[in-house]
């Protein structure tokens, strides 16, 4: 064959570097192998392996991109993470909120909508596993404590900051309307019991959002004036 006709024939299928369509596809299903291992089988039992194996590609691929299982397994949560800033950024949340809008509302629509994202029974696999090996392991608490502050932190941060409120306890307030908001998530996670329905998250929310702005004795009936006694 000479010269002139091998440069005729057509380019071999699949032949050189992928494109960066074909690249991002493969990177999308090599987190997504990496989580199905993790929520299956947790931290410690997750083989790397399996893992490019179910992903199609080599372990040297995994290794080049990942060098162990910490950064795979950082990669992942920062993906799964992602999702919760993507589900309280959609349009008209606070629209969408029966408390109209303003703080009020901004904070309901997103403790739903982020509260949603984390009763899927992925978010909830991965959340079992950060509580069940995160004492055992300190890279991956470090790396939990880093997606929490993150995204659901720093969220929260923003929303008040918007709406006028700042401060040097401003982080401080913030992770304490987190850990009230998402508090009967995780009582469930911990101890048992079914996902919430999205109207238990509803109601959670407007509970916590009223509590968190205007304290529980806000709430109550005001203490009856004492009688005035005369002379």
């Amino acid at each position: 064959m000479t010269g002139n006709a091998i440069s005729r024939m057509p380019a071999r299928k699949g032949a050189g570097r992928p494109n960066a369509e074909e690249a991002e596809r493969k990177a999308a299903a090599l987190i997504e192998a990496a989580l199905e291992e993790f929520a299956s089988r947790g931290f410690r039992g997750a083989s790397l392996r399996t893992i490019a194996a179910k992903a199609d590609i080599s372990t040297r691929t995994l290794y080049n991109r990942y060098p162990d299982k910490v950064a795979l397994f950082a990669a992942c949560l920062e993906a799964s993470s992602a999702q919760l800033r993507r589900a309280s950024s959609e349009p008209d949340l606070v629209a969408q909120s029966a408390q109209g809008t303003g703080l009020a509302g901004e904070l309901i629509a997103h403790v739903v909508a982020v509260m949603g994202q984390l009763s899927q029974e992925r978010s909830r696999q991965i959340a079992a596993l950060l509580y069940r090996e995160g004492a055992e392991f300190a890279e991956v608490r470090e790396i939990a404590r880093l997606q929490f502050e993150r995204y659901q932190v720093d969220p929260i941060v923003e929303i008040m900051r918007r709406h006028g409120l700042d401060g040097p306890t401003i982080r401080d307030e913030a992770t304490q309307f987190v850990a009230m908001a998402f508090g009967e998530w995780q009582r469930r996670l911990l101890f048992g019991g079914p996902p919430m329905s999205l109207a238990e998250m509803e109601q959670q929310a407007e509970l916590v959002v009223g509590i968190f702005l205007n304290g529980v004795a806000c709430r109550q009936s005001p203490p009856p004036a004492p009688e005035v006694t005369r002379s």
